[in-house]
């Protein structure tokens, strides 16, 4: 199958941008040039009079600009008194043993996974809700794993991603948390990520072969290293012959913050990569053809599952090395904001993907820390300066990038200056305006509802040129990894 376009067809895109691009310019020209007479100066002065009128005027334009935007997006009741057998009745003495022991810490969690850390706007637009599965009869078990540093899950943890991400697709179903190295060297002691991915490998094989062959409907958690780990062992079971397999009704996959993701993870944007010394190989994708039903989570930004399809654009990376701080908040994130993302026309896989949408570029999270006048300053550049962080990352517009599609990195994009024109012109409008409200010249209910002072997957920034599987940045990756994995790792484990 192919996923290539041809160049004529850019082109037609480009002149319907062209003969839109008028139309859009005079709006906006327009409306900024109707000042409002409702809005009041904020002191008896000519500045604030001056101000209030050049507000204004920016008030009403974003409104006829938003006005012509349209949105993008369009009990299991018990569970058999043995439902988890001699490992779950184990796992829960562990936890409970666990609970008793860092209680003291409890609070310290709460405080990270408060949703006052969460960076994901409640006014953006949403895909359809993910519905939960139909009552199943039989008993559904969750082994849920956590990130590096975390190999025994937290109860609080546990209880969380419980609450997020499998009682809203699998009702009823009960859930512990099942431990595995989760180390990283230098970065903790002991073994480096790929040995510490292998062998929780093993370790969540032997958990889902008890509860499988206990009779048992297992869904994994994995998040972040364990994606990786859910991500091998998925393709290990794809190995083996059909009749060696867990039946595809026995087991399923959530998987969130996933490096492994197939368009978006920053291991299959630089495929075969391997960094010696520490002993880390940027791995294969996630199967989109696996026979299990599997949900993967992105955040929109997130640098191990969003990572930058053109990683020269300098302002993309910047902003991507500003996320490192946000990739631990997927458990307090909300599956019902979650965007569903786009597959392939001819897809028929198991996989579904989605995308939590980021409001606040983080690249700007240093500026909104100042005093005062930092959201201010911040809202007011953000627009614009979306338009142009987002020129590195994938849009996911219909007929562009797909999801289920590995996509490596590209080394240059051809940008749609029609697309981008607009976009800076009302963004300039978007963000004067935000400044107004902040400022409490206008009301909060002036502030856009559009792109891009609200975030979109359908940017159209790029001319699309298809999804191709390989790319100069692949070819290099791929030759020099096998190279780079001679040398010996430094770890002294």
């Amino acid at each position: 199958m192919s996923y290539m376009r041809t160049i004529p067809e850019f082109l037609s895109t480009a002149a319907a941008d062209i003969g839109g691009i008028g139309s859009a310019l005079s709006d906006v020209s327009l409306a900024a040039a109707d000042p409002t007479t409702n809005l009041l100066a904020a002191a008896a002065d000519e500045v604030s009079t001056v101000v209030s009128k050049v507000f204004g005027g920016y008030g009403l334009s974003a409104q006829a600009v938003l006005t012509q935007a349209s949105a993008f997006h369009n009990e299991f009741t018990e569970l058999l008194a043995n439902a988890g057998g001699i490992f779950a009745q184990a796992e829960v003495d562990n936890a409970e043993a666990l609970t008793n022991a860092v209680g003291e810490f409890s609070e310290p969690f709460i405080q990270l996974w408060d949703p006052a850390y969460t960076y994901v706007g409640s006014n953006i637009a949403t895909g359809p809700n993910p519905q939960p599965n139909e009552p199943s009869l039989t008993p559904e078990f969750a082994l849920i794993m956590g990130g590096t540093f975390d190999p025994q899950p937290f109860p609080l943890y546990v209880t969380t991603i419980n609450n997020a991400f499998i009682q809203p697709f699998f009702p009823g179903a009960t859930s512990v948390g099942l431990s595995y190295p989760a180390q990283f060297w230098p970065l903790t002691s002991g073994l480096t990520l790929n040995q510490s991915v292998a062998e929780g490998v093993i370790d969540l094989n032997n958990a889902l072969s008890v509860q499988i062959n206990g009779g048992q409907h297992v869904i994994n958690f994995g998040f972040s290293q364990s994606a990786v780990v859910a991500t091998q062992e998925m393709q290990r079971l794809m190995a083996l012959p059909v009749d060696m397999r867990p039946d595809p009704s026995d087991l399923s996959f959530v998987l969130a913050g996933n490096p492994a993701t197939p368009n978006g993870g920053i291991f299959i944007r630089f495929p075969g990569m391997h960094i010696p010394f520490v002993d880390l190989t940027f791995t294969s994708p996630t199967p989109p053809d696996t026979p299990y039903p599997t949900t993967i989570y992105a955040t929109q930004y997130d640098p191990t599952s969003d990572f930058p399809r053109y990683p020269l654009n300098i302002l993309s990376d910047l902003n991507t090395l500003m996320s490192l701080g946000h990739h631990e908040l997927y458990p307090n994130l909300d599956v019902s904001n979650a965007v569903q993302l786009p597959t392939s026309p001819d897809y028929t896989g198991n996989t579904t993907y989605y995308m939590f949408m980021t409001k606040n570029l983080p690249l700007l999270e240093p500026v909104r820390a100042i005093p005062f006048i930092g959201n201010p300053i911040a809202d007011f550049i953000q627009p614009d300066l979306r338009v142009l962080v987002d020129l590195g990352y994938s849009d996911w517009g219909s007929g562009q990038d797909y999801a289920n599609v590995p996509t490596p990195a590209t080394l240059f994009p051809i940008p749609n200056p029609f697309v981008i024109g607009t976009d800076l012109v009302i963004g300039a409008v978007h963000g004067s305006t935000a400044l107004a409200v902040d400022l409490g010249l206008l009301p909060a209910s002036a502030l856009p509802n559009a792109y891009p002072y609200l975030p979109s997957l359908d940017t159209d920034l790029n001319f699309f040129l298809g999804q191709p599987g390989v790319t100069v940045i692949s070819l290099v990756t791929n030759a020099i990894g096998p190279v780079l994995q001679r040398l010996p790792a430094i770890n002294p484990g």
